[in-house]
């Protein structure tokens, strides 16, 4: 027999609630393809860019980035 296993994931819940909103969390253009931006560790975030502060302030390792605003963080130009 096969036993079903359901594993409660509350980040995995939330990012894909943040996917579905549809909303850049950045410039909050809606509507728009979105990508995940994601860091390994808070703590290795400098927190001197805007960016970083917001995902410092929200404790959350991941943002969900329309692509024109994520190209711009990896192009060092978000902010």
């Amino acid at each position: 027999d096969i036993v079903a296993r359901v594993v409660e994931n509350y980040g995995r819940n939330s990012l894909i609630k943040r996917l579905q909103a549809n909303k850049c969390e950045w410039c909050g253009a809606e509507n728009v393809p979105l990508e995940i931006h994601h860091v390994r560790k808070l703590k290795d975030l400098s927190g001197r860019k805007q960016w970083e502060i917001a995902m410092i302030g929200r404790r959350r390792k991941t943002m969900a980035l329309c692509i024109d605003c994520h190209d711009k963080l990896h192009a060092g130009k978000l902010d």
